[in-house]
């Protein structure tokens, strides 16, 4: 108590003052004259006015968070439909492969892509899930629904290495529909393909189809290849020459068809 008592006496100025304070605050909040009114009044403007820019900082950290959290939102929201795209392609894509199964009158095997440039010895290969133990063996014809779009080359017990379309050394033999002009198909650059020894006389015009010509040993006959999109006379020869788009894009096979005798 004395203690106190000595820290009251050393220090009555600043508990005068903050008994005065406390003292006038209680009278500014308690008083009803117009005075009194008054000056609270212009307290409050003074202390509103005082405050404001802290207020605006908290009001515009608040805005930045709910700013941050939204685009985390978002972000998830894209990711979240992108998913959902990828599953109905996905969808889709393994229905078309179905129909096509239960419609074919070949005997096929579907097998799945495992690896794109498998093969050192080819400039376009893919190596597939399925080989000799599901009855696959060498040059079995590979197709999608879509189109032919190569041949097995190499044969593993579980796994099969195929030689694509777009490969170099590729080449197939064709029939342009309806005029039934034949001719060797073969890879061009990018997407395109070129068919030569097709006569001048022909009648082949851009958007004929190109099937299968039957005349190969691996080959069936009629299976979809392409489209014709250009034709090009070729000078001083009685031939011409086709440039054809195939159905198939070759870089985004995931599935495919084996087919077996």
């Amino acid at each position: 108590m004395r203690t106190f008592y000595l820290i009251l006496i050393k220090h009555k100025d600043i508990f005068a003052l903050i008994f005065s304070i406390i003292l006038s605050l209680m009278m500014l909040a308690n008083g009803d004259s117009d005075n009194i009114r008054l000056l609270r009044s212009k307290a409050n403007r003074f202390f509103t006015y005082i405050y404001s820019p802290i207020t605006w900082v908290r009001t515009m950290t608040l805005i930045e968070e709910e700013a941050s959290l939204l685009r985390e939102k978002n972000l998830q929201l894209s990711f979240q439909l992108e998913s959902m795209r990828h599953l109905l392609d996905e969808n889709s894509r393994l229905k078309k492969l179905l129909n096509f199964k239960r419609e074919s009158k070949l005997n096929i095997y579907p097998a799945r892509v495992i690896n794109m440039g498998a093969s050192p010895h080819l400039s376009s290969s893919l190596t597939i899930d399925i080989g000799s133990e599901s009855g696959v063996s060498v040059n079995d014809p590979i197709m999608t629904p879509n189109g032919i779009i190569g041949k097995t080359v190499i044969i593993g017990e579980s796994e099969s290495i195929v030689q694509l379309i777009n490969d170099v050394t590729f080449r197939l033999s064709v029939r342009i529909k309806p005029s039934n002009s034949t001719g060797i198909l073969r890879w061009l650059d990018k997407d395109l393909y070129l068919i030569k020894e097709v006569q001048k006389n022909s009648n082949v015009e851009v958007g004929n189809q190109i099937v299968t010509s039957g005349f190969s040993d691996i080959f069936p006959s009629d299976l979809p290849v392409g489209e014709v999109i250009k034709i090009t006379d070729e000078r001083g020869r009685f031939q011409k020459s086709v440039i054809v788009k195939i159905n198939e894009n070759i870089g985004s096979i995931m599935n495919l068809f084996v087919i077996v005798d």
